[in-house]
């Protein structure tokens, strides 16, 4: 049995953070993949998970960890009963609220007190200590608002152009970041890099590939044809790059999509003032 709950995090909050969520999973083995995503926080109050990335890193953190944003695929697996609280991670809150190269924790986990101290292990008390979703809920708002006090300076001009670049054109071209940005074709690489773990063409192929992914995930396209959009140069082309940032081809996707991808493909619907970019990851 696995269940999933989102909630809204606090208003200062919502620019910087996507939704919050409490996962259970009460089966002997619990295994799933993870399309490529946005960065995690996540709490875990039961259960030891393992994550296993596209570049073969596999890392079993402590209960408080931060994963980065990744460029394909994950595999996340735990023995016995799994309880944890997660939390998508914007780009922006990424540079505000952690305020780390986010390329250098791309397709990797480590230890949040490593990166934020040891509030990382207050949160993770309360968390324990909690016996509701707004306690939990509570106890997330005042981890991220005690970081937020201590913002990191952010470029919020460039985080604002390229989730939009990102996220109005199933093929989002290069160039037009670039030219709308203003800067050189390696400023806009460095400044993506930082705040987005990855250069721009990678971020161009994941999101227009999770675009594709959600359209077929809610019904909204059929298959290959109704999602080519001039995106792909052809089919054995969107078979290859559904397979790095979904984890599974096309065809079976449609058929046998892991668990909690769908749950987190629905939520778009559930969630319909969710942040643009979280919609896709």
């Amino acid at each position: 049995m696995v269940s999933i709950r989102y909630f809204t995090p606090a208003a200062p909050l919502r620019r910087y953070l996507s939704s919050y969520y409490w996962f259970e999973s009460n089966d002997a083995v619990f295994s799933d993949l993870m399309r490529a995503e946005l960065p995690q926080i996540r709490i875990v109050t039961c259960g030891k998970p393992t994550n296993t990335f596209i570049n073969g890193h596999s890392r079993t953190p402590g209960p408080v960890h931060v994963q980065g944003p990744t460029t394909g695929s994950a595999k996340y697996s735990s023995v016995g009963p799994l309880q944890l609280f997660g939390v998508g991670v914007l780009p922006e809150g990424w540079s505000t609220l952690i305020g780390e190269p986010a390329d250098r924790y791309a397709d990797d986990v480590v230890d949040l007190s490593g990166v934020v101290g040891p509030a990382a292990d207050t949160v993770f008390g309360d968390m324990l200590m909690a016996r509701s979703d707004a306690e939990r809920v509570a106890a997330a708002d005042r981890f991220f608002l005690g970081l937020l006090a201590h913002a990191h300076a952010t470029p919020r001009w460039f985080t604002a152009l390229t989730d939009d670049w990102l996220t109005s054109s199933p093929n989002p071209d290069v160039d037009t970041l670039i030219e709308k940005s203003g800067m050189s074709a390696r400023s806009v690489e460095r400044l993506a890099k930082r705040i987005y773990g990855a250069s721009p063409k990678m971020l161009s192929r994941k999101y227009r590939t999770l675009n594709a992914a959600v359209r077929l995930g809610n019904g909204e396209a059929r298959g290959w044809a109704d999602l080519a959009d001039h995106a792909y140069y052809d089919q054995p082309h969107f078979i290859r790059e559904f397979k790095q940032f979904v984890g599974m081809t096309p065809s079976r996707f449609m058929i046998e999509a892991a668990p909690l991808m769908r749950l987190t493909i629905v939520r778009r619907t559930l969630m319909p003032e969710m942040h643009k970019l979280a919609r896709y990851s």
